[in-house]
């Protein structure tokens, strides 16, 4: 130890049960305890006069030294985060703890530096962030507008769509009341749902939003208690599915009814008479009006009518000998619909309906009906028809996008925890080996910093394609969320080849990446070698995977690491 130092601050260190040193303003150790020399340094032992920014990873220095010159131009307490040198254990993440010192047994002008251990702190924190990170990449995944609400109202959080449909930033941090975002003519419901909702029972009832600009969405709120283990509502969990298009459909099918109704009381149906046996056609004003003809110049039999029906449906609409027999056969009224032509070209929906009189021989002698026009409310069911259709594609389209990953268009997280259950399900059955492997970008983070977002996503994508260009038809590869991905290699006992075809694709793509030590962007694979998944949890070997890319990534990224796991 430095004579300058003393014995009495050594001492003091000493009795610290944790890393400590005194340093002087110009950054170097005056005095240690055993617990900081253990910490060690690069290319030798931690001694007193040797820099204090040595004892810290290379890559954290001049942070560490940034901290320290501000703490001693403020004269003030400072903490940070930084990852210590370890001894033979790797680095390690500490809180570093620097407090200025007036001890004249000490030196004038010196710090105390104590550091605490926060390893499993910062590896939990990871682990945590990369957790919901993936569960916010799910809930994006969705068309649905899914949010979890507070029980006093108020938005806890809200999925991509959900935040564009009510025109909020992502980014936002919610806490704002959730209703408060609705028109005022859906809050009353919204109201009553969620005191229902609190009372830990399943409530729906049907809501809209309303963006400057744009027309009114409509929109099925389905709201499911989020409960504790005594059955108390603890939040709310609420899906809202869009229904703009069938609400809109409904809505002109609706109309069109009306207006049939309204028709029905003023007199809109057209009566008409005709005499089988005579051939003489007798019609009402309504009935000419229908037609679009002139009721001063009557229409007398089927034959002057005949023009008047669209050529598709001429034969169909005007045969009535034939087709009153097969009626009074079959003992059914006569009802029909077809087209009429204008005469000035609009083609009209009719839809007729009558009832057939017998003659004293038993054949048709006569029949008695109406004309209805039911062209708006044939349009409006063709709209439902559309409707109806256009929804089911999109869910179908929904269905195959909860599978995929929007980005990349591999595998999403769902769809490979979906894969493993089915493969350890089926180890159940059949012992077969297979390889799992993590693959993780090399310090993608500073990539998107240096390049952007967008060039990020791009990166993110070339990757995705080249897994998939060194994958088997039989290989299953998925984006497992951020810039991790991971693939299943059934059968394969020996994943080398893999990899080696998968890194030097990667290798030939030449993505530039100014903070890499290569200069190019690459890639760290930890891939485990199972036997069997017999017995063994899709979340076990993901875990298994995980721990082997973490290998690759302290032994300097860049590279794979091969283990064989037992099951």
């Amino acid at each position: 130890m430095s004579a300058r130092a003393g014995c009495a601050p050594q001492m003091l260190l000493e009795l610290l049960q944790m890393p400590a040193c005194f340093v002087d303003d110009k950054a170097n150790i005056v005095a240690l305890n055993a617990a900081w020399r253990d910490l060690g340094l690069e290319g030798g032992k931690n001694e007193v006069s040797a820099p204090w920014a040595n004892s810290f990873f290379p890559e954290e220095r001049y942070t560490a030294l940034s901290y320290f010159r501000s703490a001693i131009s403020t004269g003030n307490r400072t903490e940070l985060e930084c990852r210590l040198q370890g001894n033979g254990g790797g680095p390690r993440w500490h809180l570093i703890d620097l407090q200025p010192v007036s001890d004249q047994a000490v030196q004038e002008n010196c710090w105390l530096c104590i550091a605490t251990d926060i390893e499993r702190l910062k590896v939990r924190e990871k682990n945590l962030e990369r957790r919901a990170s993936t569960r916010t990449d799910m809930l994006d995944v969705s068309v649905d507008c899914i949010k979890l609400i507070a029980l006093d109202g108020t938005i806890v959080h809200m999925n991509k769509a959900g935040c564009q449909a009510l025109g909020i930033s992502e980014d936002t941090g919610f806490g704002m009341p959730w209703l408060e975002l609705l028109p005022e003519d859906v809050r009353a419901a919204g109201n009553q749902a969620l005191v229902t909702a609190r009372a830990g029972e399943f409530v729906r009832f049907p809501g809209k939003s309303v963006l400057p600009g744009r027309n009114p969405q409509y929109w099925d709120n389905m709201l499911t208690p989020v409960v504790d283990p005594g059955g108390a509502a603890t939040a709310i969990l609420c899906v809202s599915r869009e229904v703009t298009a069938e609400r809109e459909a409904l809505d002109a099918l609706r109309q069109s009814r009306d207006r049939l109704e309204i028709a029905v009381r003023v007199g809109g149906l057209g009566i008409w008479d005709y005499d089988i046996e005579q051939d003489r056609l007798q019609c009402d004003e309504a009935w000419y009006r229908i037609m679009g003809r002139d009721p001063d110049t009557p229409l007398r039999s089927i034959d002057e009518f005949r023009p008047l029906v669209h050529p598709d449906d001429r034969e169909r609409a005007t045969e009535v000998i034939q087709a009153s027999a097969e009626l009074i056969a079959t003992g059914r009224d006569y009802a029909i619909m077809f087209r009429i032509i204008r005469p000035d070209g609009d083609i009209r929906f009719v839809r007729s309906a009558a009832c057939l009189v017998q003659g004293i021989s038993g054949n048709p002698r006569r029949a008695v009906g109406f004309v209805v026009d039911i062209t708006d409310a044939w349009s409006g069911e063709m709209a439902l028809r559309d409707a109806n259709r256009a929804l089911e594609e999109e869910k179908t389209s929904l269905a195959r996008q909860s599978l995929e990953d929007p980005l990349t268009g591999i595998a999403n997280r769902r769809h490979l925890d979906s894969e493993l259950t089915r493969l350890c399900i089926l180890a159940g059955q059949a012992s077969e080996p297979m390889s799992i492997g993590m693959i993780d970008v090399d310090r993608f983070k500073a990539y998107n910093d240096r390049y952007g977002h967008l060039a990020g996503d791009t990166v993110l994508r070339q990757i995705a394609t080249a897994f998939q260009s060194v994958a088997r038809q039989s290989d299953f590869v998925a984006r497992y969320g951020g810039e991790e991905f991971v693939f299943i290699l059934r059968g394969v006992t020996d994943p080398a080849p893999f990899l080696e075809r998968y890194a030097s694709t990667i290798a030939n793509l030449g993505i530039t990446h100014a903070d890499s030590p290569t200069g190019y962007v690459t890639v760290s694979c930890g891939c485990a070698v199972f036997d069997t998944c017999f017995n063994l949890s899709p979340s076990r070997l993901l875990e298994v995977s995980d721990a082997i890319l973490y290998e690759a990534k302290i032994a300097g990224r860049n590279r794979y690491i091969i283990r064989v796991a037992s099951a």
